[in-house]
């Protein structure tokens, strides 16, 4: 008998994240999502991402038009929230370390 195992990705609150390093989208709302932290994300935090960042993709998601405001600009999560609840009152932050995961480069 084979098993089927999905894979989910290890998110930042589970294993934390060191300045410069590039963060992924891996929730409903942020996918496609790519942000570059400026200072190290400690694990065990399921809100918002630490310090400040630069949204390097919007993606493809329903904040991408309001997040394209920011993009390549040295941001945080709280300015990113503000920006949100201007059109979506009810909305969690895209930045919350529990739905972003460490983006990993493949080998060549």
């Amino acid at each position: 008998m084979a098993f089927w195992r999905q894979t989910q990705p290890l998110t930042v609150s589970k294993q934390g994240a060191s300045a410069g390093c590039i963060l992924r989208g891996c929730g409903g709302n942020n996918q496609g999502l790519r942000l570059r932290v400026l200072q190290d994300q400690p694990r065990k935090n399921d809100g918002p991402i630490t310090g400040e960042f630069v949204i390097l993709d919007v993606g493809d998601n329903r904040h991408s038009d309001v997040l394209a405001e920011l993009l390549h600009k040295v941001t945080n999560a709280k300015e990113v929230l503000e920006l949100i609840r201007g059109q979506h009152t009810a909305c969690v932050s895209v930045a919350n370390a529990n739905i972003l995961a460490l983006e990993i480069e493949e080998e060549t």
